[in-house]
């Protein structure tokens, strides 16, 4: 059967959702989604404006990108929130072509530069570097617990 790239839509949800429970449940992240909260989340990235996002598929999901366009100044930004391959599938060029995909989109709509969150110095991590991303010398991600007071 073919494979195919495909615009992610709501139609999409229930099965990217389901992927993403047993991706990011699974090894190395071991992360606790529930098929509603990974729904949900997808649901809310889909809703965001300058949504984009695509799928792919052989009979069978396989993967799919999603993130969102931003204004910057005088550039536009796009926030790669997540990409997910088939546990069984990956280092098999999936990601990559949904990377590639997500690329010549942006580049289309005058988008300047992605940028992402991922776990450092694990599988992710490489990935993105072997696809030409590189650490940000400029940028600080720093969080706060709130249940944690002055």
């Amino acid at each position: 059967m073919e494979e195919n790239i495909l615009a992610f839509t709501t139609e999409h949800l229930d099965e990217c959702a389901q992927l993403a429970v047993e991706v990011f449940n699974g090894e190395p992240m071991n992360q606790q989604w529930t098929m509603e909260t990974a729904r949900i989340r997808l649901q809310e990235i889909l809703n965001t404006p300058g949504f984009v996002g695509f799928i792919w598929r052989k009979k069978a999901l396989l993967g799919f990108v999603v993130g969102n366009c931003e204004q910057w100044e005088n550039t536009l930004r796009f926030e790669l929130k997540t990409i997910c391959v088939r546990p069984d599938k990956q280092a098999q060029g999936i990601g990559t072509n949904l990377l590639h995909q997500l690329v010549d989109t942006l580049l289309t709509m005058h988008v300047n530069s992605i940028y992402l969150l991922t776990l450092k110095d694990g599988l992710a991590e490489a990935f993105y570097t072997k696809n030409g991303f590189h650490k940000s010398p400029q940028v600080l991600f720093m969080t706060r617990n709130t249940s944690v007071r002055r």
